[in-house]
């Protein structure tokens, strides 16, 4: 019987976000180890897809639990925290015994602090634990951003096919059926092609067009008997690192010329799109135009560039410095990371006064603190929910203690720690309908589409400073190769030259 040895470590980094991620981050989603992998997370995202996938194999197979570690998206990995994922996986897999493959769950945009490319770092610890010849496989998101140590580390990666990203436990499956067939003999063989463009989340869906023609012809091709995995990444753009930009990775049964083939056609599609990609943003002042102006109710306004799901610090007070000055006929929603004003607010207590600096704290770069007065409304011992959809399938959220304070027309959520920005339960958790508001704010640039879609009267996309804004002219960038587009001007992209560098 073949043992299958599973494997989670996951994180987003936004390197411009100056939070560091810690142990902690971590152990807020749950650390799994040995069996636990599989009592208490068998269901949880794409472990919950690797075993769906092992119980369709002809053959016996066991699904050994090594180690699940999660966080939220954030900034990089501390020092200790990377020295703590090494120590874990050399005691976990030395626990596991005897393994005949690997599955792995990655992001494949994680950075540490010292450590551009940390997948790659762990991919490569977990060979030099493993062995040469184990088959790895590692599913990733598409916003991956791809190194060549992740190529020759692993023997064959597999990445999410949807952004609303809606696949996660299908994605599991699909590596699982890759890890298959490598044991029924396919000799994976990647080929990678990068493109020397980032483009914002906010146009990236992959279920409308321009993208959703270019990614079903994707998934027809990874459906080709000579084709392991096929994907186009179009990486987390808040990466200060070098080959940051697009790529395209096909992974052929021993098949190369096929998969260069492949890879440079699905590039060449990609490229001219790209100015399709880029949008049009509304200053914080003209968003709320637009949505007082709005029929109906909500107007949901994505403030993007302070969005939890893509690493930003989730404490922002662009838009709530608007909001507060403004009078709103049937109110505006917001929420906050503040783990110091929640505090305040229990302090003060239910139907106390409120008066605190909030917000700036942690992205202290882009925001600074503001002073707000209203009056604390209730207060929660743990703002928590089970999340499915955008971001996550059966994966438990907890922020924290929370507190609701009203400001004005405001009702301003304010919670411990980070979580996704882009589903309705950020709110409804503590009792709080984001139907029941005129205005809402979601922390996300594309991913709340899927869950806010259907009920909002408008959607506005604001342009208010942050780490994770889609103005990259305005994000300190120091270590990316040039030219790099919309940063630089480019005509061939073929043309450029650190694209074919290894």
């Amino acid at each position: 019987m073949k043992r299958i040895g599973i494997i989670q470590i996951l994180q987003e980094t936004n390197c411009f976000n100056p939070v560091l991620t810690v142990r902690g981050d971590f152990e807020n989603f749950g650390v799994g180890t040995g069996r636990e992998v599989l009592t208490q997370y068998g269901e949880v995202g794409e472990i919950g897809g690797f075993i769906e996938g092992l119980k369709t194999w002809s053959e016996p197979v066991e699904p050994v639990g090594v180690l699940r570690l999660q966080a939220w998206s954030g900034g990089p990995a501390a020092q200790d925290t990377m020295d703590w994922f090494l120590a874990m996986l050399t005691e976990q897999l030395g626990k596991a015994g005897r393994l005949d493959g690997l599955l792995i769950a990655l992001h494949g945009a994680m950075m540490g602090a010292d450590e551009p490319d940390m997948e790659g770092w762990l991919l490569e610890k977990i060979r030099g634990l493993v062995g040469p010849d184990l088959p790895v496989v590692a599913s990733l998101d598409l916003h991956a951003y791809i190194t060549g140590r992740m190529v020759r580390c692993a023997s064959a990666m597999v990445a999410y096919l949807t952004f609303p990203h809606m696949d996660q436990r299908e994605t599991g499956v699909r590596a699982a059926n890759v890890l298959r067939r490598i044991f029924a003999g396919a000799r994976p063989v990647s080929s990678l092609v990068r493109l020397p463009m980032i483009t914002g989340g906010e146009l990236q869906s992959t279920f409308v067009p321009p993208l959703a023609p270019i990614f079903q012809r994707l998934e027809e091709a990874e459906h080709r008997k000579e084709v392991l995995s096929a994907a186009i990444l179009m990486t987390q753009a808040y990466l200060d690192v070098p080959k940051l930009g697009w790529a395209v990775l096909i992974v052929t049964d021993n098949r190369p010329e096929l998969g260069s083939q492949l890879a440079d056609g699905f590039a060449a599609q990609c490229w001219p799109i790209r100015e399709q990609l880029m949008m049009q943003f509304l200053e914080a002042p003209a968003c709320l135009d637009r949505a007082l102006a709005c029929q109906g109710q909500p107007a949901v306004i994505a403030d993007g560039a302070d969005a939890t799901n893509s690493g930003g610090g989730g404490d922002s007070v662009h838009l709530l410095r608007e909001m507060i000055g403004r009078s709103i006929p049937g109110g505006a929603l917001t929420i906050m990371v503040d783990p110091q004003a929640v505090a305040h607010a229990h302090g003060a207590g239910a139907g106390g006064a409120f008066a605190f600096a909030v917000g700036g704290k942690r992205d202290h770069v882009f925001s600074q603190p503001l002073k707000i007065e209203g009056k604390v409304g209730s207060l929660h011992e743990k703002a928590g929910y089970l999340l499915t959809g955008h971001g996550g399938n059966n994966l438990k959220i907890d922020m924290g203690r929370a507190a609701v304070v009203q400001v004005a027309d405001v009702t301003l959520l304010l919670v411990e720690r980070p979580g996704p920005g882009s589903t309705p339960l950020m709110y409804r958790c503590v009792g709080l309908e984001p139907k029941d508001f005129k205005i809402v704010i979601v922390k996300s640039p594309q991913g709340f589409r899927a869950e806010f879609g259907p009920f909002a009267a408008d959607i506005i996309l604001s342009d208010c400073p942050g780490c994770a804004s889609s103005r990259f002219a305005s994000l300190p960038y120091r270590k990316i190769n040039r030219p790099l587009w919309p940063l630089d001007q480019i005509g061939d992209w073929r043309e450029v030259a650190w694209i074919r560098q290894n």
